[in-house]
């Protein structure tokens, strides 16, 4: 199978075209992993495979990666059905993040899947954390090493009543999860920031949330600055496949009115250290 490959962006991210996700031969499936090592965001557009297809390439990856406080569907759990109907003033995943850092072992990759799109709006935006932290400065690299970030999922959020209704026991608080600030990346070795916004990333595990602010504020901006960005805009049918150990992301809310159904799959990780 050949590739036409189109990067989205100078910084991350590539359009792959002639790919069939739901017939891949075990050479094809390695090119896929070359190309994602090396451009950590991939998009494969006009993928008509079904849920169960979308599962079978999740598995190629590895394990999947149950989400402890969201429900699946109920014939194949391990597919979150992320929903916005017109009526919803709230929008899931509308902050810089990486899946699943609220877990001790989180999330190596998440594939998303557009099954109903808005006529314009409703983009992903996602940032690359090798570059950034390339960027920075040797003394705040210094400053950095070593530093580990608490971070907590809040179950309390604003959420659209789709999103709301699968969180089960919402009444028992999430446990928090301690990761190295500066990870190396498992399969490339190269140093990325690991963080989210405050929502999820409350503090630095070994200071107060009011001494932490300043610095976490300061990577984050630096860290989505547009020169270490992409923009993905969805079409029915687009699969998208993303590094969670390297990738921020974030979902656009700018299509009041306007229904968006993806599904979303994300893959086992391994421990940070």
């Amino acid at each position: 199978m050949t590739f036409e490959v189109t990067p989205l962006a100078g910084a991350i991210g590539a359009e792959v075209g002639g790919a069939d996700l739901g017939a891949l031969d075990d050479a094809t499936f390695a090119e896929i992993r070359r190309l994602m090592a090396a451009h950590c965001v991939l998009a494969f557009r006009d993928q008509d495979i079904t849920p169960g297809q979308l599962l079978e390439f999740a598995k190629r990856w590895g394990d999947v990666h149950l989400h402890p406080y969201l429900d699946g569907l109920p014939e194949h759990p391990e597919i979150i059905e992320i929903v916005k109907n017109p009526e919803d003033t709230h929008n899931f995943g509308d902050h810089w993040h990486t899946d699943q850092i609220f877990s001790p072992t989180p999330a190596m990759g998440t594939m998303l899947h557009a099954k109903e799109v808005p006529s314009a709006g409703g983009d992903t935006l996602f940032a690359n954390m090798y570059a950034c932290y390339d960027a920075l400065s040797e003394g705040m690299k210094e400053m950095l090493a070593g530093l580990r970030t608490y971070n907590l999922y809040d179950k309390t959020a604003d959420r659209s009543g789709r999103m709301r209704a699968k969180i089960p026991d919402k009444d028992t608080p999430a446990a928090p999860a301690i990761h190295p600030l500066v990870r190396t990346h498992p399969e490339t070795g190269r140093p990325a920031l690991y963080l989210t916004d405050r929502q999820t990333t409350r503090r630095f595990a070994e200071m107060s949330e009011a001494e932490s602010a300043p610095l976490l504020d300061f990577l984050l901006g630096h860290a989505t600055r547009p020169e270490f960005t992409c923009r993905l805009r969805w079409e029915v049918g687009t699969l998208a496949l993303w590094d969670n150990r390297c990738v921020l992301h974030t979902a656009l809310d700018d299509y009041p009115g306007h229904r968006r159904v993806m599904h979303r799959i994300t893959i086992k990780g391994e421990a940070t250290g």
